[in-house]
C-alpha cells in the first residue's frame, strides 16, 4: 500500500525580491535597539552566514572607530553609497552636510525616508551617473562606502566603470571614503578553499558571488569584493582614482581607505 501525503509540493526556490530591504523593514517596524530580525548571506559555494539587522541603525556611539574616521573626513556634497537603513546619512545630515543615501533597494529607501533622511536616491551608482543634471546635481565632493561597502567595487572588471561613474559626477579633488578587509587573514579551511576556487575561476580571490536572503525572498546573486590594500591599490590603475591615506583597523582585518580624485 503505498502512503499518501496532502503536503504541498516542494518550492523551486526563494521569491527573488528585495530581501535586504525587506530584513531592514521588518528591523524597523519591530522596534530597536534589537530588533532580533536576521539577514542572511548565502555564498555560492553554499555557505551562509547571517547576523541580525539592527546593527544597520546603529546610532554613532556604537561605531568603531573606523566608521568615525571615515565620517569625520567627508566634506561638501556627500553621498552615503549603499546606504542601507541610513545611518550613515542621517550622522552627516545632522552635522549640517547636503547627504543623498544612495541605494538600490526600495525599502532601504523607504526605510532611510521614515528615519528622517531627506534626500533619497534609489539606484545604483550607474543610475545616480546617468540621472545627472536630474534629480542629483553635481558635483559631490564626498562619497562614503561603509559597511565594508568598497566591496561594492565588484571585481577586476567591474572596478573601472563604478569609479568612472563617481568621477562623472563628482567635483574636483573629490574623494572616495570607503572600508574593506583583507580575505586572507584566516585560516578557515572553508574559506581558504573557496578563495583557491575563485581563482581557478578566473577571479580574484575575495570575489564573493552572494546573495541576501530573508525568510521566503532573495536578491538576485551579485559580486562583492574583499580586496587587500595592494589590490585595491592594483584596481585604481588606469582610474582617475587614487589611495591618498590607509587607516588599518586597531585590531582586526579591515581598513579605512581614502581615494582622492586626480585627474578627470
Amino acid at each position: 500500500m503505498q502512503a499518501t501525503t496532502d503536503a504541498p509540493p516542494p518550492e523551486s526556490g526563494p521569491e527573488i525580491g528585495d530581501a535586504f530591504g525587506a530584513a531592514l523593514l521588518a528591523c524597523w517596524e519591530s522596534g530597536l535597539p534589537a530588533c532580533e530580525v536576521f539577514e542572511l548571506i548565502e555564498r555560492d559555494d553554499g555557505f551562509l552566514d547571517g547576523a541580525d539587522a539592527a546593527r544597520y541603525f546603529l546610532p554613532p556611539e556604537g561605531w568603531d572607530a573606523l566608521d568615525h574616521w571615515v565620517c569625520d573626513r567627508a566634506h561638501g556634497r556627500a553621498v552615503d553609497v549603499g546606504s542601507g537603513a541610513g545611518r550613515i546619512a542621517l550622522h552627516l545630515q545632522e552635522r549640517g552636510m547636503d547627504v543623498t543615501a544612495l541605494d538600490i533597494s526600495p525599502l532601504a529607501g523607504e526605510v532611510c525616508r521614515r528615519r528622517g533622511v531627506r534626500r533619497v536616491f534609489t539606484g545604483s551608482v550607474f543610475d545616480l551617473a546617468q540621472s545627472r543634471p536630474a534629480p542629483e546635481p553635481a558635483p559631490f565632493d564626498s562619497f562614503l562606502l561603509l559597511g565594508n561597502n568598497l566591496a561594492l567595487l565588484g571585481g577586476a572588471d567591474h572596478a573601472p566603470r563604478f569609479l568612472a561613474a563617481l568621477a562623472a559626477v563628482c567635483a574636483p579633488n573629490a574623494m572616495i571614503l570607503g572600508r574593506g578587509m583583507d580575505p586572507y587573514a584566516t585560516t578557515n579551511p572553508v574559506h581558504v578553499a573557496y578563495h583557491a576556487r575563485n581563482r581557478a575561476l578566473g577571479r580574484m580571490g575575495g570575489q564573493i558571488r552572494m546573495r541576501v536572503r530573508h525568510r521566503r525572498l532573495a536578491t538576485e546573486w551579485f559580486d562583492y569584493l574583499f580586496a587587500t590594500p595592494d589590490e585595491l591599490r592594483d584596481l585604481l590603475r588606469g582610474t582617475p582614482w587614487r589611495v591618498e591615506h590607509l587607516e588599518p583597523q586597531a585590531n582586526g582585518n579591515g581598513y579605512a581607505a581614502q581615494l582622492r580624485l586626480v585627474k578627470t
